[in-house]
């Protein structure tokens, strides 16, 4: 099955077009592991890629005027999911991760991974090396949900880039995720890295650029796929 490649003005105009494609492009899948686990289906893409060429503007999905579709997330959601999730290495009682805590994981010769890859694209910014690890190994043994069940992370990595753009050095970021709930996950996500990478390219001197994503286990849960049809306008599920 060919995977679904998907540019984009904007991570709403990402987001729309996703949601739009889905019901000719996924498949259905009984969840056996992870999130609702033998209680819902996905309709999931076999895989996707996504260019954002300008993920700065519009992060938060446009619903039409006067609709009675609530935004799947909100500009104040975004700025809190940057803030506490991606930047805020502490842990509350019973989480055995977030992403912050694994992007300012502390490094054996000192520092934390996150300062390493700042100082990396600050001095060398044609590096290939400026990639923020999110999951390991172990993850398989010791990341667990609130619900008891393991739940490694869904965001694996993050891989800076910086590209050489007629005067400029323009970073961009590109994120790989194994599994993605498209419908609310993909607009905070998006913005939340996207604002990470402005943080980045103010501290390295760089000018912001445009975004990648990719995922093979991008989806939207059953319980979602009424009010997806709907925003779309695609036909109701017989």
């Amino acid at each position: 099955m060919l995977p679904f490649f998907l540019s984009a003005k904007t991570i709403s105009d990402a987001w729309f077009q996703l949601i739009y494609n889905l019901f000719d492009k996924a498949y259905s899948q009984k969840i056996q592991k992870g999130s609702f686990e033998n209680e819902q289906y996905r309709l999931q893409y076999p895989a996707i890629a996504v260019y954002i060429e300008h993920p700065y503007y519009d992060m938060v999905p446009i619903m039409p005027p006067n609709s009675v579709i609530p935004a799947p997330t909100t500009t104040e959601y975004i700025e809190d999911y940057f803030a506490n999730y991606l930047m805020n290495p502490g842990l509350a009682e019973n989480e055995t991760y977030t992403y912050a805590s694994r992007i300012h994981s502390k490094m054996p010769n000192g520092g934390t991974q996150f300062e390493r890859v700042v100082e990396m694209l600050k001095n060398t910014p044609f590096t290939n090396q400026a990639v923020i690890e999110i999951a390991t190994p172990q993850d398989l043994d010791i990341c667990y949900g609130k619900d008891g069940k393991l739940d490694p992370p869904c965001l694996r990595l993050l891989d800076f880039k910086v590209v050489p753009l007629e005067d400029n050095l323009v970073l961009t970021v590109s994120a790989y995720f194994r599994s993605w709930d498209l419908w609310a996950g993909f607009p905070t996500n998006l913005g939340g890295i996207e604002l990470l990478k402005q943080y980045v390219a103010s501290e390295a001197s760089l000018k912001n650029g445009p975004m990648y994503a990719y995922s093979s286990g991008s989806h939207i849960y059953g319980y979602q796929e009424e009010i997806a049809r709907l925003r779309t306008l695609k036909p109701a599920k017989n």
